[in-house]
């Protein structure tokens, strides 16, 4: 497993940063042109109160879970809320592992072998440093990485870890029971009884399975209940990157901005 990450991982660093370029393309033209929301038409008869910015952010991040899934999809609303709350934690996590790693070997420190268990050493192998990234909630690796803010970053980690398995089964559920897009209850009283059949999409089946293999593994490897099983979670973790330009997961790179411009319109009374 070792010799297979430090094989494939500059393969597919590549394909990541030639991918995110691509993808991320047009959202640097917005920025660019300086696009902004000009707000309602004239004419429009019925115009959305203005909302204020925490108004407008609630509205963007819970409205469509209140207004629609809750009623329409309520197994794939909750999954949605619950596996966003961990996903959101273990990305920030694992970026700031990736950053502190990065400036040990900028600096030239020493980094800990999780194969040999030393808490020093200059493995800079890929293999090794994506143990160190992806498995900064077990001992060895979130002792070097936080020192002494370890024990809080491994409890609030776990917290997460909860969200992920409730939020994944959620949404697992709705895979294999083929809800993805469908309206399974009552959106409202005005389109009572109203269903519409959902499908299987073929990234959703690849990542979602490669999720809930990917929490497992990391249970496993906090619990050392299966020995080296961090390169799994690791191998895991490098495929679900490879493949993040190329399926809906690349949302989470632009959320942010995309949160921002929402959040602008509504405030421009845009959005009603």
């Amino acid at each position: 497993m070792i010799t297979l990450l430090n094989l494939i991982a500059p393969i597919a660093l590549a394909i990541f940063i030639v991918g995110a370029s691509v993808r991320l393309g047009r959202y640097v033209r917005v920025l660019i042109t300086h696009r902004h929301p000009h707000g309602i038409s004239p004419t429009f008869m019925y115009a959305p109160r203005r909302l204020g910015m925490l108004e407008s952010l609630n509205a963007v991040l819970f409205g469509p879970f209140k207004h629609f899934y809750r009623g329409a999809n309520p197994t794939w609303g909750r999954g949605y809320l619950y596996y966003h709350v961990a996903i959101i934690t273990e990305v920030i996590g694992y970026t700031i592992s990736a950053l502190i790693v990065l400036a040990n070997i900028v600096m030239g420190r020493p980094v800990p072998d999780v194969e040999l268990h030393l808490k020093e050493s200059f493995n800079y192998s890929p293999a090794n440093l994506l143990a160190l990234i992806f498995g900064n909630g077990e001992a060895l690796q979130s002792q070097f990485l936080f020192g002494d803010f370890a024990p809080y970053f491994v409890g609030i980690t776990w917290i997460a870890v909860g969200f992920a398995v409730v939020g994944n089964l959620h949404l697992m559920v709705v895979l294999f029971r083929r809800w993805s897009g469908a309206v399974v209850g009552d959106i409202d009283h005005a389109a009572k009884g109203m269903r519409t059949k959902g499908y299987m999409p073929w990234d959703r089946l690849v990542v979602r399975t490669t999720v809930f293999l990917i929490i497992w593994t990391e249970l496993f490897a906090r619990l050392h209940l299966v020995e080296g099983i961090v390169y799994v979670h690791a191998l895991l973790g490098l495929i679900l990157f490879t493949l993040f330009p190329f399926t809906y997961l690349f949302h989470m790179a632009y959320n942010f901005l995309a949160v921002f411009y929402a959040v602008r319109r509504r405030m421009a009374r845009t959005i009603a």
